[in-house]
């Protein structure tokens, strides 16, 4: 495997001790996602008293568990117990999957891979060296890229949500989030005829590289073609990630470099901190200028992370078809929520390897980039940003960071709950019943903006991959079309049912339950209410939420893990349609059902109003 655990015996006491608090941690998600997708059933021994046995009968993991909405299992993870034989062992998470792997199904030649991508992604948490824990009460009133590189916990369905594979040890000290290292792009040229460059209308490529370099490294550059009788008008700049160049570009197009096709350039003078995404980076020399989202051919959460020179061309595109449908929108104006665009990418082809290949092939993900607007110049000096996915995190100590951000906020848990769901849950309903525009709003593409620790609005992003449009308009460009789905409307409510409530407000419910803050009833409660809110101030659309009904009785299920481990490297084919991934026979039993006549309260109230 690429990254060993260290022995307890070369660690110091205080990483010895976080090291079982994280492997303990890490169980009980095993169990908890695994029970949550019916891999594993447990045996009930007594009210609240659960047993599952090994795959040979000779282990037992006993725990105590509430069975929460949305068969959400939250696990005291103070009671789990191992016993072997009548002897209790410590936990151990990686022995733990072993244990149960004949049930997961992962194919025997598979397992070593889907291990060494669980290795990589506990050794995250557990060798943390201690000046990278920060306490949750601190991290509450830090800055954005702060509260960026201290999340560990990464995707809250999937068990193995770090892989990186492909990187080594040094590579996870230079380029993992978690690091919080900086380092420098490298700028390649780029011959005109071999590659496509798109922008947003008001965008030029002059213009953006210009802003984003600056005079003299453009003048720079023009030396280094020159100097070589190179034509720089002939060629585009474009950024690399430098693990990129190394480990694929510089080998594999080596001819194309040979025969300037392709030119190395040098470092840009910018520096950039990766993002949880990884293959987005934030330019901390300037926060204004944009991000750079870049190929970066690892393995990690289910897909080889390259980025299509395919998709690129028409990437923003999409985004400016979706910025003209959203321009002048005055309910997402009122309250304040935005999305911040892939505004220009860029692609280049090898001509063999195109032609040998079809789209999809990792062969044609090698060399590309895009350039997605910061979200710094959109915010008061008051306020804070934070990655949504910080509401799911808790320190070394066991302290939630969301419980700390409510303690900031001054506010009663669930009052600062229902302004979170109407800074988040409101926009993304509306995309989706107004627009039809269903997104992938989980932590990670998710910004919120708090002031004084409470969510006053919220920032979207990933809109040209994530994207999806039901029912288009016949006029929508050609180079759009990728983006739309023919989705039926028995499906279309999982773009908040299982997109949202399934995906991130089961755990986020269950953080805070456990956290004493809001019982999950009260949580659900509170939702309830929240989507009854919204639908009392937008009659309008009433009868769209009749056909995609949200207080629907049960929604099937999309199981996550059982996607990854059926192929690690593609667990979902993008072209696929949304319904192939459901799990019919997994009938979710829908937590805010039972207030549908919270609807006809709230709409008397407004009308009252």
């Amino acid at each position: 495997m690429s990254i060993d655990i260290p022995d307890a015996a070369e660690l110091p006491d205080s990483t010895c001790s976080y090291r079982q608090v994280y492997n303990t941690r890490l169980a009980r998600k095993i169990l908890a996602e695994f029970c949550h997708e019916r891999f594993l059933r447990p045996t009930e021994l007594s009210p609240g008293e659960y047993v599952v046995h090994s795959d040979d009968r000779e282990t037992e993991y006993r725990f105590r568990a509430e069975v929460l909405s949305l068969d959400s299992w939250c696990i005291d993870p103070a009671s789990l117990r191992r016993i072997r034989r009548g002897e209790q062992l410590p936990i151990d998470s990686i022995d733990l999957l072993v244990d149960l792997s004949g049930r997961l199904g992962i194919p025997g030649d598979a397992l070593p891979e889907y291990l060494e991508e669980f290795v990589n992604t506990a050794t995250i948490s557990m060798n943390r060296p201690d000046s990278r824990r920060i306490p949750a009460a601190d991290l509450a009133v830090a800055d954005f890229q702060t509260i960026e590189k201290t999340m560990t916990e990464g995707h809250p369905c999937l068990v193995a949500n770090a892989g990186r594979l492909g990187f080594t040890a040094d590579d996870i000290e230079r380029y993992a989030p978690e690091s919080g290292g900086r380092f420098a792009l490298i700028w390649v040229a780029v011959l005109r005829a071999n590659t496509d460059f798109a922008a947003v209308s008001g965008i030029d490529y002059d213009s953006l590289v210009r802003d984003e370099l600056g005079a003299g490294t453009l003048a720079r550059f023009d030396r280094v073609l020159t100097g070589q009788g190179l034509d720089p008008a002939s060629y585009y700049y474009m950024p690399v990630h430098p693990w990129q160049w190394s480990a694929k570009v510089a080998r594999i197009y080596a001819l194309d470099i040979a025969e300037h096709r392709i030119v190395p350039l040098g470092a840009g003078p910018d520096r950039y901190q990766p993002q949880q995404s990884i293959r987005t980076a934030f330019n901390v020399s300037a926060p204004a200028r944009h991000y750079v989202k870049t190929a970066l051919s690892i393995v990690n959460m289910g897909f080889t992370r390259g980025m299509s020179a395919d998709y690129m061309r028409t990437t923003p595109l999409i985004n400016d078809w979706v910025r003209g449908r959203l321009h002048g929108d005055r309910y997402l104006a009122s309250i304040g929520f935005e999305l911040i665009y892939e505004v220009a990418a860029i692609g280049y082809r090898n001509t063999t390897l195109t032609a040998l290949t079809r789209p999809g092939s990792e062969y044609r993900k090698l060399l590309s980039a895009l350039w997605r607007e910061s979200p710094v110049p959109r915010v008061a000096e008051h306020e804070q940003l934070t990655t949504m996915a910080a509401l799911l995190h808790i320190d070394h100590n066991g302290i939630p960071l969301v419980g700390a951000f409510i303690e900031v906020s001054g506010l009663a848990a669930r009052e600062w709950l229902a302004r979170y769901l109407r800074a988040y849950l409101h926009p993304i309903v509306y995309l989706l019943y107004r627009y039809e525009f269903k997104f992938s709003p989980h932590g990670e593409n998710l910004i919120l903006v708090l002031e004084g620790g409470v969510p006053v609005r919220a920032i979207l992003k990933d809109i040209g991959e994530e994207i999806c449009i039901f029912d288009a308009p016949d006029d929508i460009p050609e180079d759009c079309r990728r983006a739309v789905t023919e989705e039926g409307d028995e499906i279309r409510n999982l773009g908040v049912l299982s997109d949202v409530f399934d995906d991130f407000l089961r755990h986020l419910a269950a953080l805070l339950h456990e956290s004493g803050l809001v019982t999950d009833a009260e949580f659900w409660t509170v939702v309830a209410h929240s989507i009854a809110e919204f639908q009392a101030g937008h009659p309008d659309l009433a009868d769209r939420f009749e056909k995609w009904d949200l207080f629907v009785p049960t929604f099937p299920a999309i199981h996550m893990n059982r996607l990854q481990m059926a192929n690690s490297r593609r667990m979902v084919n993008l072209g696929d349609s949304y319904s192939t991934l459901v799990d019919d026979e997994h009938a979710l039993v829908n937590p805010i059902a039972r207030h549908r006549s919270a609807i006809t309260a709230a709409g008397k109230q407004v009308h009252a109003a």
